[in-house]
């Protein structure tokens, strides 16, 4: 029997990958800043780190990092202007990691928001990738487990989907999204910024001008 068949797949899961062409010129300003807020607060905050260091939130527009507000603010105008509608503003927050040799991010979301993020700043071989699950893992396991190593590779059907870091590239996700940091495997520190971003839609009568 002959079929004439193709594959529709809805209701997706944005990932928003993106890089910045000439990092090099403010890589080592960041990893400067990322140190020096760490000696400025050694004992930082533990939520999803397993070993490493993170610093508590600071709010995007008022960071005392010069560089990195500058960068980060710069990354998430253009994605407001560009990807988000005209009238959506943001409320942004973000923290520092560190994470050295064996470290790693135990599996998590980031309830309380609704896109969240990661910029990666200093990035050795084999430090660790970020691994997503599916939300539908659960209810879609059989489903999953029987289709061909081919269509899942066409289709993008996977229990997980992992991307490998590199120095100035940014991913913005659904902060519903579970996702975990494997272990540094590297003899040197990883460093990344990550940040939560709250979005604000308001009805017509009541729209603003967006903030960033």
């Amino acid at each position: 029997m002959d079929l004439n068949y193709n594959i529709v797949n809805i209701f997706p899961n944005s990932i928003h990958n993106l890089s910045i062409t000439d990092f090099h010129e403010c890589k080592d300003e960041l990893v400067k800043e990322a140190y020096q807020e760490k000696e400025s607060d050694p004992i930082g905050r533990i939520v999803s780190n397993q070993g490493g260091w993170q610093s508590n939130q600071f709010d995007l527009q008022e960071c005392e990092s010069e560089m990195l507000r500058k960068v980060l603010m710069d990354i998430l105008s253009e994605f407001n202007k560009n990807i988000l509608g005209k009238n959506v503003s943001m409320k942004c927050q973000g923290w520092t990691n560190i994470n050295g040799p064996g470290n790693s991010n135990m599996k998590h979301n980031h309830p309380r928001c609704h896109l969240s993020g990661v910029l990666w700043i200093k990035v050795p071989k084999d430090s660790g990738v970020i691994v997503f699950h599916s939300p539908e893992i659960f209810n879609r396991f059989q489903e999953l487990d029987c289709y061909t190593e081919e269509f899942c590779y066409n289709s993008n059907c996977y229990m997980t989907h992992d991307f490998t870091p590199n120095e100035g590239k940014i991913l913005i996700f659904p902060s519903s999204l579970e996702h975990e940091v494997m272990k540094n495997e590297s003899n040197e520190d990883r460093i990344s910024v990550s940040f939560n971003i709250v979005l604000n839609n308001p009805p017509p009568e009541k729209q603003s001008k967006y903030s960033l």
